[in-house]
């Protein structure tokens, strides 16, 4: 029996998505939907320890099959490390920030760049599968932080 707002949003994300509906596919969607930022598959991990038992590989497959789907979108950092978040509308594409220092990843402001595709298609017919703005640097901690060091 579903009981919360957030099972039923996952519920009903998985069924239009034509996903089958599993208890840690709705573990790890849960924590999708409640997300304020992209998450990486070890702080999902974390966060399904207190829920779920479930194990890395399951975790990386559920990912996978929410991905293809086209419910998240998956995010590379200039650390090395891929991070997850929800598509929606109330979630377009935008850029993302990553610090060197600390590892912080966070969302920024969408940009006009997502009417990039149109540019594009109107000088050369490309078909665009893919759009990704990642920016790095120091955040504002690690700056002020490098500052008071020198």
């Amino acid at each position: 029996m579903v009981t919360n707002t957030k099972d039923t949003d996952a519920l009903l994300a998985l069924q239009k998505a034509g996903i089958s509906k599993t208890s840690q596919r709705l573990a790890v969607l849960n924590i999708l939907l409640k997300a304020t930022r992209p998450l990486n598959a070890n702080t999902i991990r974390q966060a399904l320890k207190t829920k779920a038992s479930i194990d890395k590989v399951t975790v990386y497959r559920v990912l996978s099959i929410f991905k293809k789907s086209g419910m998240i979108r998956e995010i590379a950092s200039a650390g090395g490390a891929n991070y997850f978040e929800m598509v929606s509308l109330e979630n377009p594409l935008h850029p993302h920030f990553s610090c060197r220092n600390c590892g912080t990843f966070v969302c920024m402001e969408p940009a006009p760049f997502i009417k990039m595709p149109e540019l594009i298609l109107s000088k050369d017919d490309y078909s665009i599968e893919h759009i990704e703005i990642n920016i790095s640097g120091l955040c504002a901690d690690c700056r002020d932080t490098t500052k008071t060091e020198s």
